[in-house]
């Protein structure tokens, strides 16, 4: 080993050029760069063809809970219907709602909407962790569960 100990080290360090970082870095990112582009280009190419890539494979469950994640915000930002599972609670004996019914149940469908993206967050946040307590996992695992069991019950009622 060329350094034994850590003051070998910082010795090292401060004797060295700034500009050595700038070369070493500067080329580093630009040769990655490169290096990257047949991959990137590929992957986009798969994503067209067949919605994932080779590389998204690899944490497939990251990738498809970001993607879901970014849906479910687009189609509550932009829905445009009602769910009728959700109007079913605010029917006269006619079959029909009111327009403040309307807002009502798509409150209540905004709530569940919003449960759905607080736990697909909540599990992009447990992948990213390296230390936690155990009951604080314990209480993002449920978090995620109920969100993946709402997220079941609303599958269909996911378009417009």
């Amino acid at each position: 080993m060329k350094y034994k100990s850590i003051s070998d080290l910082d010795t090292y360090f401060s004797k060295r050029k700034w500009y050595y970082d700038w070369l070493y870095y500067g080329f580093y990112i630009w040769w990655n760069w490169i290096e990257e582009r047949p991959r990137k280009i590929k992957s986009f190419f798969q994503r067209g063809w067949r919605g994932w890539a080779d590389e998204d494979t690899w944490n497939f469950d990251i990738y498809l809970a970001k993607v879901i994640l970014d849906g479910i915000k687009h189609h509550k930002k932009f829905q445009v219907g009602i769910p009728s599972e959700f109007c079913e609670n605010y029917y006269d004996e006619n079959k029909r709602t009111t327009k403040k019914q309307d807002k009502l149940a798509l409150k209540e469908y905004y709530k569940e909407l919003d449960i759905i993206i607080k736990g697909f967050k909540t599990y992009l946040d447990i992948c990213n962790q390296y230390k936690i307590s155990e009951e604080k996992y314990v209480q993002q695992q449920k978090e995620v569960k109920k969100a993946l069991i709402l997220f079941i019950k609303n599958f269909h009622n996911l378009n417009d």
